[in-house]
């Protein structure tokens, strides 16, 4: 039992069975102190522990027989003592920084309540892995010994409580996470907002969520953004890289799609193009990419006058005889679909884009001019430009960021 003792009950302190005093704290100057018992092996180390910011004994000690610090108190005092090989006058406080002198006859250590409980529960976060890890251990024995305890062959650890915790707060998590780490991420957090127990009424849990998930939402975008800047200012282009960086993000970079149809994911043979897009209405739209360094004009002397350069026009032509293909094969497209990827489609005059260029080449009005008259001469294809989507892209983020979607 706690017994107060000074004027208006300021004091409390526990004694122990022998009626000595464990642990005495003066609530008004919110100093105290903390005896080891001479009996315990932290004894050996540290006699006694200085307490100062606290109104209560705080946790991390051994309330009632003065045993010590609790977790990873006698490793704690063990290191100092092997150091220095000096009995430890310990003061814990509070919050603040730390402090070790072992300059004096005693070791003198100062160290916060705040990094103190950081490293209990480090150390205890270990111990229940530890303590799972043996239970595997027996279990498999036990299988590997019994018929009646066969289902425990090849048992693993089960997840220790905390450790989660642990990894999520090391300083240096994100710079040293790989790819496959990446990856369970992703997973991971989807599945478990889904996961989390809560309700209307649960206000406070559920706006975090929504914070978490609008933060999310804002650095993710933001790395798509920073990639796709990275991309475009590289000195080498590859068509393949644009390739599989487009048909992953296309849904961002062309948002009024629901879905990206790869030719590869539903066995689709013949002339059929790389990937498709299928907008909410579940009509098909078909997508060439070329590099952004593709040169879209070429200028006639004799006339003043700008037409499509060579790379471009090919361009155009094999869009021509995908949307020729796709359309004249579209029953058998569609029931490609369907079947490989479970997806309605309609093919009802399908358009067809190339990505290619930069609308910076046009440093001249009249570039610019034969280019809207090209474009809008072709039937249901349309060319567009990286600097385009990046300034899109961009002008979304920045609506992100000021919260305005």
């Amino acid at each position: 039992m706690l017994k107060e003792k000074g004027t208006m009950g300021n004091v409390i302190q526990k004694k122990n069975a022998d009626g000595k005093i464990v642990w005495r704290i003066n609530r008004k100057t919110k100093k105290g102190y903390y005896r080891v018992g001479e009996k315990y092996s932290q004894f050996k180390y540290c006699k006694k522990i200085l307490l100062e910011g606290f109104v209560r004994l705080p946790s991390g000690f051994y309330q009632n027989d003065g045993y010590g610090l609790t977790g990873a108190g006698t490793f704690l005092l063990q290191e100092l003592y092997d150091r220095f090989r000096k009995q430890i006058d310990l003061t814990i406080r509070a919050s603040g920084p730390g402090r070790l002198d072992g300059r004096g006859q005693s070791t003198t250590a100062l160290i916060s309540h705040k990094a103190l409980s950081a490293l209990n529960a480090a150390v205890r976060g270990v111990k229940r892995k530890r303590n799972e890890e043996l239970r595997a251990e027996v279990q498999n024995f036990l299988g590997n010994q019994f018929s009646q305890f066969r289902a425990y062959k090849g048992v693993k650890p089960r997840y220790a409580p905390g450790e989660l915790a642990g990894i999520l707060g090391a300083d240096d998590l994100f710079s040293r996470l790989n790819v496959d780490d990446r990856d369970k991420i992703e997973e991971f957090i989807p599945e478990y907002l889904s996961k989390i127990p809560g309700t209307l009424r649960a206000k406070n849990k559920l706006q975090i969520i929504y914070e978490s998930l609008d933060a999310g939402r804002k650095v993710y975008f933001e790395k798509v953004l920073q990639e796709f800047k990275n991309k475009l200012n590289r000195k080498v282009q590859n068509e393949t890289v644009w390739q599989e960086f487009l048909s992953k993000y296309i849904l961002i970079l062309r948002n009024t799609y629901g879905e990206v149809l790869e030719k590869e994911s539903v066995t689709l043979h013949g002339k059929f193009p790389d990937f498709m897009l299928i907008d909410p209405y579940s009509y098909l739209d078909i997508y060439e990419i070329k590099k952004p360094t593709t040169n879209l004009l070429k200028h006639d002397r004799s006339r003043n006058n700008y037409y499509w350069d060579t790379e471009l026009s090919k361009a155009i032509s094999q869009v021509e005889n995908y949307l020729h293909q796709v359309q004249r094969n579209s029953d058998g497209l569609i029931n490609d679909i369907r079947r490989n990827k479970g997806i309605e489609v309609s093919i009802v005059r399908p358009r067809g884009y190339i990505i290619a260029g930069m609308r910076s080449q046009f440093k001249k009005t009249k570039m610019l001019d034969d280019f809207r008259i090209l474009n809008e001469s072709m039937k249901n294809i349309d060319v567009i430009f990286y600097d385009d989507l990046l300034e899109n892209l961009n002008s979304f983020v920045s609506r992100i960021r000021t919260n305005d979607i």
